[in-house]
């Protein structure tokens, strides 16, 4: 089997890694919270963002 060479990856590719990169963390983030007990709160979306902003923190 060959292999092909592509080159260099066009800005708009990098663009789409970057945002599902960011989808990516998003989902964990929300999954790990909805995955938690926390009694009586109800956890929202800025609860979400905020342990997606820390894994994004972790994982850059």
């Amino acid at each position: 089997m060959t292999a092909i060479d592509a080159g260099e990856p066009s800005p708009e590719v990098n663009v789409l890694e970057r945002a599902m990169d960011r989808a990516e963390i998003f989902r964990a983030a929300h999954r790990l919270v909805t995955d938690l007990d926390w009694g009586s709160y109800t956890v929202d979306v800025p609860d979400v963002a905020r342990v997606a902003e820390f894994l994004a923190g972790e994982w850059a």
